[in-house]
Order: C-alpha cells, then structure tokens, then sequence
C-alpha cells in the first residue's frame, strides 16, 4: 500500500510518502516568520505557495506515479485553522482529482505512529512534546490514552516564547538549546507538577521577569532543566504507575539533546529501555500522516471538516489495543517503597531517593520541599477529620519518612475490581480539605486507599495550604481523569464523588474552572 500524507496544521507544509508500513519520501518547508511568533494568515500563505513545488518535487523524486497511490491522508487537527484549511483543500482537490480514499489522520497521533514504528519497542510509554502539545500517553483498548498533559501551554511553545522575550526569532528552542550549555546557576524557579500533568507558565513568567538581570545562559538554562525535569517525572511516574518497562518520546521538542539525556538517565536508573526515532521523522511531517494514514479507514466523502482542537484519545483505532496494568507494590513514583517495622509498628518505609536525571541542586531542593510538604499535610488532614496514615519518625537527610500502615487496596484496584463503590465520603473529605484551602495536589486513585469501608489519602507531597481555585480545580480535574482511565461508566462514580464534595464545599465555580482547564489543554498558539 502506497498512501499519500499532506501536513499543514502549523508552520510546516510537507509532504511524504509511505509504503507498507515504511515512510519513504518527504519533502518540506517551513514558514519563518521575521519577528514574533507564528502568524496563522501569513503561515497559511506560506502553505499555498510551497504545496504545488513540494508535490512536484515528492513525485519526481521517488518516481512513483499518481495512479499508484492507494490513499491521500491529511491532518484534521489539532493546528491552527487557516494552515489546516489549506492541507484539507488540496487533499480533497487531489482525492476527488484522482478518484482516492481520503483518510483524516490527527497530528498527534502521526507522530505516535513515528515512535511506535521506529522505536522499536513492544509497548512503550509516549512522552509527546511539541509546539503545541504536550502529553504522556500509552497504548488503550482500541484508542490511546492520555494519562497526563500540559494544564496549560506545551513545552515547545514555552521555550519559543521565552526566546521570543529574549530577542530571538522563531523557531528560538534550539537557539536556547546552545545557550543552556554555559549556563550554571540554579534560580528559584517555579516547578509545577500534578500527578502526571505538568504546568509551564508559572516558570515562563518568571523567566520572563529575569531577563535583562541574569545571564541568557543561566535564564536558558533553568528553562530546559525545570521543564524538562518535570517531563522526565511525569513520564518515571506514569511508568511506575501503569507498569511499564520502554519509553519512547516523540515530537519537534524530542530533538532536543537534554530532554533525551534526562529521559535516558531516567530510564536507565530504573532498569527500563528508552528509544527515540530518527530527526528527520521526529519534526511535523507528510510521512509520519502517510504513516498513520495506512492503519486508519479511507472514505470516498470528501467532506470531512477540520477540527482544531482534535484530541488523539477520542479516536477509535483498532490497530491500538492493550489492557491497562498497574504498578506492583514498592515501586512509586519517585520513592521506593517497603514494609518495616519500628517502635513495635507496622510501618511503611518511603525512601525519596536522589534522581541523577535532575540537576543535583534542583534534585535536592525537590526532595526536600516534597518531604515538608507530606509531614504538614499529614498534620492538617487529621485536624479536619480527613482520614490519613499517622507519621511515626522522619530523616529528612537520608529522605526517609515512616507512616503507619494501612491495611487496605489502593482506590485503583478495588474499582477495577468492585462492581460499585460509594464515593460519596471521599467526596466529603475532599470538600473538607477545599473549604480550608487545602489542595491534595496529586489526587488520583492511587493515593487513596481503602480500608473497611474508609478512605485514607496519601502521599500528599504535592499539597498547597494557601490553595486558590486553580489548585483546587486541579484536584478534582486530575481524580476525574484516574477515574476515566479505570471505569467505562467513570461518569456514574464521578457524579457520586461530587455529590459528597458538594456537601461540604461550594462546587460551582469549581466546576466551571475544571472545564476551562480542560478547555486550556488543547492547541495553544
């Protein structure tokens, strides 16, 4: 099978070819424009203007006739309009033309398709980080499943901007790239985490308010250790958690030589392989379209419309399938876990270990912020009757805390495994923590277990006692994303979750910066 690919849902137009499950030509260009970022009327000209010698160059390169194209597949989204309306218009021109298939292919799932053929690996995790995206994403039943994103800007799109800032012209990620080499001195930046999302504004702004007053190379510098630190997290979390053993990443932001350091020290350090494809395919690209575009059905309606704001995991894919796993016990997150005893207790032992993927001085500012953090929320939890393991001793040098055990499953296997379970009084309890501005940071099933008939949160290590409604929108965003990975009828338990919430705390609002926060995830200029 010979498919045809057309990319254009930003500042690249491209073109690819791929035959039986290998991508063979690409040709493209990309519109750079002479200051600020991307404008989407101008990169939509560019589209224009550069498809017609693009095509002509692809076919007279590889010598394949139009005749034996089998299928002609374009990006739907997500993108930016007018770059999106022009791939779509020459698809159809072309299909209807030439009398083809048509395919409507997702960006973000082109690139997966890049890592999952070129990776080499069976069923790896996929961290996804571009202009526009940023996610951590794994193999569902029939689709994939995102299980942590950008809550607000994507990575590539972060770094681009706080070069922009700093007076150099798009595409300023690599240039900034060079410019982290020299740098030296870790600043006090902002690093936001949750669960598997990640935040990057907080640490623009920041950056942004350096400039002028560092050095290029330290501001530089800070933005790629901070981010990428924070992406190599959330990937080492999702891993432990979903009980994976191969990472792959993929995006224009894989390219970058740090992030694959991080990731592949990560990786390494827990015994996991790590692959990344080639560069040339890494980048927006008609092959990586062409690519997809062989696995997912054709149709002779050429009026299929572009979506901007397409998200990967609503797509139905039959080539996607596996039954989620989840982590064995003792192996976390970022702590290893283990049972002993002390003081004549049952206690479990939580060891923060030093990560060698992060920045020492950033590692250990990390390690101990997450550490105060646990022992005060553990505090707080027990004046406001929120059910929690006690603390029995701390070593804040050595890292080490010891909790009582609790004799319980986590919340993730008991509604794997329960036919139903009322949430009502885990609803109550959050709503407890929320009316005294107190946010878990990190809640999703797995840090809560369940223990005759009680809920019990831990690992608070994330918590914010000053807790605004972003913060506490993001608790009860993230329990509602653990809970769509578990349960098809997640709807049902999340609006019992909320009818004890809403008993103890005002919802509304909430509610309304919940959606808007799911709004804020998508494509971002």
């Amino acid at each position: 099978m010979i498919v045809l690919g057309i990319e254009s849902t930003s500042h690249t137009s491209s073109v690819g070819l791929s035959q039986d499950g290998v991508i063979k030509y690409v040709k493209s260009h990309t519109y750079k424009p002479d200051i600020g970022g991307i404008n989407p009327r101008d990169a939509a000209d560019h589209h224009r203007k550069f498809f017609p010698i693009l095509l002509e160059e692809l076919f007279d390169e590889s010598g394949i006739k139009f005749s034996e194209i089998d299928k002609i597949a374009f990006s739907v989204g997500p993108g930016l309009g007018p770059s999106l309306k022009v791939g779509a218009s020459l698809a159809r021109y072309l299909a209807m033309k030439y009398n083809k298939p048509l395919v409507p292919v997702n960006h973000g799932i082109g690139h997966l398709e890049v890592a999952r053929v070129y990776s080499n690996l069976n069923d790896p995790l996929y961290l996804y980080v571009s202009g526009g995206n940023t996610q951590v994403i794994l193999h569902g039943k029939g689709r994939y499943t995102v299980v942590g994103e950008t809550l607000d800007i994507g990575v590539g799109n972060f770094l681009d901007k706080l070069a922009r800032e700093m007076g150099i012209p798009f595409p300023g990620a690599p240039v900034l790239e060079k410019l982290a080499k020299g740098g030296r001195e870790i600043l006090d930046c902002p690093y936001i985490v949750k669960a598997m999302d990640v935040s990057f504004s907080g640490l623009f702004t920041f950056l942004k308010n350096k400039i002028g007053k560092v050095r290029d190379e330290d501001i530089a510098f800070n933005a790629q250790e901070y981010a990428f630190s924070a992406l190599g997290e959330v990937s080492e979390r999702a891993m432990a958690h979903y009980g994976l053993t191969e990472i792959t990443v993929t995006g224009g932001v894989a390219m970058n030589r740090r992030l694959r350091e991080i990731l592949g020290t990560m990786a390494e350090e827990r015994g996991w392989k790590f692959s990344v494809p080639p560069d040339n395919y890494l980048q927006d690209n008609g092959g990586m379209i062409a690519l997809a575009g062989e696995k997912i059905q054709g149709t002779f309606n050429y009026q299929i419309p572009i979506n901007q704001y397409d998200r990967l995991d609503s797509w139905d894919l039959n080539f996607v399938n596996r039954d989620l796993k989840y982590s064995i016990e003792g192996v976390g997150g970022e702590s290893i876990i283990s049972k002993e005893e002390m003081l004549g207790l049952s206690t479990i032992k939580k060891t923060r270990n030093v990560r060698k993927y992060r920045n020492e001085v950033l590692d250990g500012k990390i390690r101990n912020m997450r550490i105060r953090r646990e022992i005060r929320a553990y505090a707080a939890f027990k004046d406001l009757r929120v059910n929690s393991p006690n603390i029995i001793f701390v070593d804040m040098n050595k890292g080490i805390i010891w909790i009582e055990e609790i004799n319980g499953k986590k919340l993730t296997n008991v509604l794997l495994e329960e036919n139903y379970i009322d949430l009502s009084d885990l609803g109550e309890a959050i709503g407890r923590l929320h009316h005294a501005d107190i946010s878990h940071g990190d809640l999703t099933t797995s840090n809560i277990l369940y223990s005759d008939g009680k809920f019990f949160l831990i690992d608070p290590s994330m918590a914010e006692f000053n807790a605004g409604i972003e913060e506490k929108a993001v608790d009860i965003h993230l329990f509602k994303e653990s809970l769509k990975t578990l349960k098809h009828n997640w709807e049902e338990y999340f609006i019992n979750f909320m009818e004890g919430y809403g008993k103890e705390y005002e919802m509304e609002n909430i509610m309304k910066r919940v959606e808007e926060i799911e709004k804020r995830r998508r494509y971002v200029l």
